[in-house]
């Protein structure tokens, strides 16, 4: 059973984030403010993260899919606005091809359609105790998992990550044609130099959806300050796109 916190008026319309993999529900903190005033949010730990455990003996895109899911119907939500930061991202973007009909919008953040080779090394790199250390995270990510296992737990938690998203399982690896089946308006948002999430994939995305929008963040890798000094303009771009009454016809590329 996934582990939650709730923000917002109950019977306010439902926005469920999904945070990144290695951190926890925390990742939104800085938009909760913002968005709760106007939507009911639902933030959990996704499984084998922060205060939820894993009980499966590996973390597969499938199983956060099902244990979100089962999170909703348990508290009676049946239809929601969705935000997923990379492999909360690419947990969305499967949870919306798998019940387009309860997701009125998607916003997929930080994570590209499909892991290749050139990805998934980096997503392997973040899987190393090394990665986070460098920005100084370890001392939190030690406290924010150690009801994971302990103090050393997080250094698991990093690991099964790139589980989740290794190209062989085929949870993460949709083709473009699976696109055309989400016919919610979607937001793309990514980083203009992100090697997880390649600008080419992000709008070969943009190109396939039928309801796109899309938000490049100039000169930013994966790490976009969307925690700091972009955190009020990420969460009043959420907030505009999650209230257009529809978006504007997307312009087709002249051949």
């Amino acid at each position: 059973m996934l582990y939650y916190q709730e923000f917002g008026a109950a019977d306010a319309p439902a926005l469920v984030l999904l945070h990144s993999g290695g951190l926890a529900g925390v990742e939104w903190q800085p938009q909760i403010a913002a968005l709760s005033s106007r939507y009911r949010l639902i933030i959990p730990d996704l499984p084998g993260h922060g205060s939820s455990p894993l009980d499966v003996p590996t973390l597969t895109i499938e199983h956060i899919v099902a244990s979100v899911l089962a999170l909703l119907d348990r508290l009676h939500i049946s239809n929601f606005y969705l935000c997923g930061s990379s492999l909360g991202g690419a947990s969305a973007l499967a949870l919306g091809l798998q019940v387009p009909e309860r997701v009125k919008r998607l916003v997929v953040y930080r994570i590209s359609y499909r892991k290749n080779a050139a990805t998934y090394a980096q997503t392997r790199q973040m899987a190393t105790p090394a990665y986070w250390a460098q920005f100084g995270l370890a001392g939190w990510l030690s406290q924010l998992h150690e009801p994971q296992g302990g103090p050393e737990a997080w250094k698991t938690v990093i690991g099964r990550v790139s589980e989740a998203l290794n190209p062989a399982l085929g949870g993460h690896n949709h083709r473009l044609e699976d696109l055309r089946r989400l016919n919610m308006p979607v937001l793309l948002i990514a980083g203009d130099r992100d090697p997880v999430a390649p600008l080419a994939d992000i709008l070969a995305m943009y190109e396939a959806l039928p309801a796109p929008a899309l938000w490049i963040m100039p000169a930013a890798s994966h790490i976009t300050a969307s925690n700091t000094w972009r955190a009020a303009a990420f969460a009043e771009e959420l907030k505009r796109f999650f209230s257009l009454p529809q978006l504007p016809p997307k312009l087709e590329n002249e051949q």
